[in-house]
C-alpha cells in the first residue's frame, strides 16, 4: 500500500503514513483514477511542468504511462519525461519537478529581499538621524561657544540630511540671527576702540533693544559682549571728559561714576581719574606752599589723600610741608628776633647817629665878621627834624673863644636827605678855627 499524499511504500496494516503522517486509504476506499481525474489532480502548475517535461524528452506519446504493478512510484529526475498514473490502492500522482520548487522559493526570496531592503532602509535612516543628531548637538554647543560659522556648516549638513525637521530651521534661523547680532556688536567694539563712540552708541542702543526679546541661552553670551560695550562706552565718555575737569569735586563725581562699572576698561579710568586727583592736589598744594600757607597746602593733600591714602608722592608732599613749615616758623622766629635787635639798633642808631656832618668851613669877611656854614645829611632810617648844630671857636694857639649853634635848614629832613646851616661871629678881626662839638635832633 502506498500513501496517497507522498506516495511512501507503507504496510498493508498502516492507517497513517510513516513519512508525512497523512491518513491512509484502504484498498476499498481507493480506485484507479482516470486520465480526467488525474488531470484534475495535479495543478496548474505540475501539468505545466509536465509539459515541459515531456517538451525534453524524445518521447512521442502525449498520453501518461501507469508505472509498473506493485512498484512504488519514486520522484522524477529533472531530466524524466514520462509522467505514470499509479494503479488502483496507490497514491494519487504528485509533480517532483525543479519549477514544483520556484512556486515557493521565488516568493520566499522576494520576501527575504524585501525584508532585508527594508531592514537596509531602516538602519540607513537610523543611521542618518544618529548622524543627525550629532550634528544638531556638535551645532549648538559650537552656537553656544560663539563660533557662529562652524556652528552653521553643522546646522546646514545636518539640515541637508533632514530638510523636513522643523526644529533644524529654527536652531539654524536662530544661529543665524545670534551671528549677525555677533557680528554687529564687533562693529561696535571696534567703533569704540577707534573711539568713535556716537556710532558706536547708537547700534549699542538698536541691539540692546533686540538682545531684550531673546531668551534663548544662544543670545545670553551675545547679551554679555552688549553690556561690555556698554560699559566701555560709558568709560570712554568719562574719559572724554576727564580733560575738562580740573577740580578735586568733579573729578571724584566721575570716579563713583566709573565705579558703578565692572570692567577692565573702567579699573584703568579709575585709575586716571585717582592720577588727575593726585596731580591737581599736589599742584594745589605746590602753589599755597609757596605762598607760605602751610595749612592751607596741607588739606590740599589730605584731599588727594582721600582718594589714594598709600601714595607715595602725596605723603612725601605732606612730609615736605610739614619740614618747611618748621622751618618757615623757626626762620620766622629769628627773623622777628633779628627784628627785634635791628629795631632795637637802627632806634638806637637813629637817636644818637641820625646825623651826619658833611662839612663846616669859616671865612673872614672884610667887616672882621666870621662866617661860619656847613652841611648835614639824614643817615637815620626814619624823618628827622628840628635839627640844631653847636660849635666853638679857637684862634690860631688853640684858645677857646666863642660857643653857639646854628639851625638846619630845611626843618624836616627825610632819610638820605642833605641840609645846610649858616652863622656869623661878630667883630673878630682874626682867623678863627671853628669845631663841631654836638648836632641834635628829633625822630617822628
Amino acid at each position: 500500500m502506498y500513501c496517497n499524499h507522498c506516495g511512501a511504500n507503507q504496510p498493508d496494516h498502516a492507517v497513517f503514513c510513516s513519512q508525512c503522517g497523512a491518513k491512509l486509504q484502504t484498498q476499498s476506499e481507493s480506485t484507479v483514477p482516470s486520465e480526467q481525474e488525474i488531470d484534475k489532480e495535479q495543478t496548474p502548475v505540475d501539468y505545466l511542468d509536465q509539459l515541459r517535461s515531456d517538451q525534453s524528452s524524445n518521447h512521442t506519446d502525449s498520453e501518461p504511462t501507469l508505472p509498473i504493478a506493485n512498484k512504488p512510484i519514486h520522484r522524477a529526475e529533472p531530466a524524466s519525461s514520462t509522467v505514470s498514473v499509479p494503479p488502483s490502492g496507490s497514491p494519487p500522482y504528485r509533480s517532483t519537478s525543479p519549477a514544483r520548487h520556484l512556486t515557493w522559493i521565488i516568493p520566499t526570496v522576494l520576501l527575504l529581499g524585501i525584508a532585508g531592503t527594508l531592514f537596509w532602509w531602516y538602519q540607513h535612516q537610523q543611521d542618518i538621524n544618529v548622524q543627525v543628531t550629532q550634528l544638531h548637538q556638535e551645532a549648538s554647543q559650537l552656537a553656544l561657544k560663539g563660533q557662529y560659522e562652524p556652528a552653521l556648516a553643522k546646522i546646514t549638513q545636518a539640515t541637508t540630511l533632514r530638510p523636513t525637521y522643523a526644529v533644524l530651521t529654527k536652531d539654524q534661523t536662530m544661529i543665524e540671527t545670534a551671528n549677525r547680532i555677533h557680528t554687529k556688536l564687533e562693529t561696535v567694539s571696534s567703533n569704540l576702540k577707534q573711539n568713535q563712540l556716537q556710532p558706536a552708541e547708537k547700534s549699542l542702543i538698536t541691539l540692546q533693544k533686540a538682545l531684550d526679546t531673546r531668551k534663548e541661552s544662544i543670545f545670553e553670551q551675545e547679551k554679555t559682549l552688549a553690556n561690555r560695550n556698554q560699559d566701555l562706552l560709558a568709560v570712554l565718555k568719562v574719559k572724554k571728559e576727564l580733560d575738562q575737569l580740573d577740580t578735586i569735586d568733579a573729578l571724584a563725581y566721575k570716579l563713583d561714576e566709573v565705579d558703578r562699572l565692572n570692567n577692565q576698561e573702567a579699573k584703568e579710568v579709575h585709575q586716571l581719574i585717582i592720577n588727575k586727583i593726585i596731580t591737581i592736589s599736589m599742584k594745589n598744594a605746590e602753589k599755597l606752599l609757596q605762598q607760605n600757607d602751610f595749612s592751607q597746602a596741607t588739606a590740599a593733600v589730605k584731599a588727594g589723600l582721600q582718594y589714594s591714602s598709600k601714595d607715595e608722592k602725596l605723603l612725601s608732599l605732606q612730609k615736605r610741608i610739614t619740614s618747611e613749615k618748621e622751618a618757615f616758623e623757626l626762620a620766622e622766629k629769628q627773623r622777628i628776633e633779628r627784628a627785634i635787635q635791628q629795631a632795637e639798633e637802627e632806634d638806637l642808631k637813629n637817636r644818637t647817629a641820625g646825623v651826619e656832618l658833611l662839612n663846616v668851613d669859616t671865612q673872614l669877611n672884610e667887616y672882621g665878621d666870621i662866617e661860619i656854614y656847613g652841611e648835614v645829611k639824614n643817615v637815620a632810617t626814619k624823618p628827622i627834624y628840628s635839627i640844631t648844630v653847636y660849635y666853638s671857636g679857637y684862634d690860631a694857639a688853640g684858645n677857646y673863644l666863642f660857643s653857639s649853634s646854628a639851625s638846619v635848614e630845611p626843618y624836616d629832613l627825610e632819610p638820605a636827605a642833605t641840609g645846610s646851616y649858616s652863622a656869623y661871629e661878630y667883630d673878630w678881626y682874626e682867623e678863627v678855627t671853628v669845631q663841631i662839638d654836638n648836632i641834635t635832633w628829633y625822630l617822628e
